[in-house]
């Protein structure tokens, strides 16, 4: 039996809950919080934009006649994150990318005249996720039990972690008027998100001892943790909207239903070492192998209930507008399910029953409320000027986790608050928006997964982690035109 819970114990110590994707629901510039792109508002727009992320508005934005528009939208960003003491003091994780992001690309017809109804379409291919950082301790400390290994020992230990993150979703939308000032819309959502997160920790110390004095000859002493998590999910979800037009005041709301499960598969790739560690309890050394690569697995991605009200009020030279949406709590689940095959090895039968817990990629996240401003004003006809704000809360929390086994889908512990700030420039057959994008989140309750300031055999070479301060820095440029045929 002792032996037995010292195993579960290493085990929980090398597979300690790693990070990966970004935990916020409104870092998709087409949002309710967004006055730069085109369409992205709940209550009211007064422009050509051509799709909405409330559907009621469709039948508002038409001109009663036969239209076809199309969009495209195109973001040049520049991302930086810094998690600082990552991996132990003074070893800060870096992560710096520059990419084109494709926004959108959309379409809408307005059919009738009398009672018109718009019909929109669009594929949204949202900014995802990207991290990739290493750090490296090299030093001459203290890390074995001066019992079999006195003083200083040459100690290294390698931290990797890798994440990317991409989200394509195609739409269909149709808004219809249900009396002069009240209409109704519903959009169908299909959601295509793929992930990839691998993470390895590395961590050695050579022992100083005569080894003709110790039982077993240990030179060095080694643990190695290595974890690779593929998955691609398809889901859909659905959408429904009214909106409210009463001259200068305009009210929009609406809710989102979970996402449906479609199709997901995934794959998991694990392998765990502990070589010559002493155990000062059993005043022993021990060995470790746990080793699994499991494919086709079971996979979720769970998307919550959500509901958002907008007003906007309409002043001489412009336009007032307040936005707001409210997502539920997700329980806890896994988005990989493991098989329960053979994971610690020896195989005694009994173990297999482990996997399922400490290879699962699993998730569950806390209700959050995000609220925007925005104002448009008309510089000339021709022109119109567009700033925002809006708060991006992240949904990661480690209290909604029945225990710390497994490992969680995301990185982002921090609050994000959105900027953007641009204008519209209109034609007779067609708009052309342009702008910046700035977005910025900090944390100073950041959890470290690994630490290397103290490692040692309790520890199992890792540290002790903690929390740290983290953030991340966001700055984009937005190109959008719009065609009215």
């Amino acid at each position: 039996m002792p032996r037995t819970l010292l195993l579960l114990y290493c085990i929980t110590i090398v597979m300690l809950p790693a990070f990966a994707q970004d935990a916020h629901y409104w870092s998709n510039n087409y949002g309710p919080g967004v006055l730069l792109t085109p369409g992205s508002v709940i209550a009211s727009n007064r422009d050509s934009g051509v799709l909405f992320y409330n559907p009621a508005l469709l039948s508002l934005s038409n001109k009663n006649r036969i239209a076809i528009s199309t969009i495209s939208a195109n973001i040049y960003q520049l991302d930086a994150t810094k998690i600082k003491n990552g991996a132990g003091t003074g070893r800060d994780l870096h992560n710096n990318s520059v990419r084109i992001v494709p926004q959108m690309l959309s379409g809408s017809i307005s059919l009738g005249k009398k009672a018109p109804v718009v019909i929109a379409y669009a594929l949204i291919n949202s900014p995802g996720f990207r991290f990739q950082a290493s750090q490296r301790r090299d030093d001459k400390i203290n890390v074995l039990n001066d019992a079999y290994s006195p003083g200083d020992e040459y100690f290294v230990g390698d931290y990797v972690l890798e994440n990317r993150v991409s989200e394509t979703s195609a739409l269909l939308s149709t808004g219809f008027r249900l009396t002069p000032r009240l209409s109704a819309g519903i959009s169908a959502e299909a959601q295509l998100r793929q992930q990839h997160y691998n993470v390895i920790s590395n961590t050695r110390a050579l022992a100083n001892a005569d080894i003709d004095s110790l039982p077993l000859p240990l030179p060095l002493v080694s643990t190695s943790a290595y974890y690779l998590a593929n998955y691609i999910h398809a889901g859909l979800r659905f959408k429904a909207g009214l909106a409210y037009d009463a001259g200068r005041h305009h009210l929009g709301w609406t809710v989102s239903s979970p996402l449906l499960h479609v199709w997901g598969t995934g794959t998991i790739v694990t392998d765990y070492t502990i070589n010559n560690m002493y155990e000062d309890a059993l005043k022993d050394f021990y060995s470790l192998l746990a080793n699994s690569r499991q494919e086709s697995l079971k996979t979720t991605f769970k998307m919550p209930l959500s509901t958002a009200l907008g007003y906007a009020y309409d002043f001489r030279r412009g336009q007032l507008y307040v936005t707001a949406e409210y997502f539920c709590r997700v329980k806890e689940y896994n988005v990989i399910t493991p098989r329960s095959d053979a994971f610690i090895r020896p195989d005694t039968g009994s173990n297999s029953s482990l996997t399922r817990e400490f290879v699962r990629l699993h998730d569950a996240r806390k209700a959050i409320l995000n609220v925007a401003v925005g104002v448009s004003y008309n510089i000339r006809p021709s022109v119109t000027g567009y700033c925002s704000v809006r708060t991006d809360m992240s949904y990661a929390d480690k209290d909604q986790f029945k225990d710390q086994t497994g490992y969680e889908p995301y990185t982002a512990y921090w609050n994000l608050v959105h900027w953007a700030l641009g204008a519209n420039f209109k034609q007779k057959k067609f708009n052309f928006r342009t702008g910046f994008l700035c977005s910025y989140g900090v944390t100073h309750h950041f959890p470290q997964d690994v630490n290397f300031d103290h490692p040692n055999e309790n520890n199992v070479l890792q540290g002790d982690p903690t929390d740290v301060k983290a953030r991340r820095f966001s700055v984009g440029f937005m190109l959008a035109y719009i065609h009215n045929l």
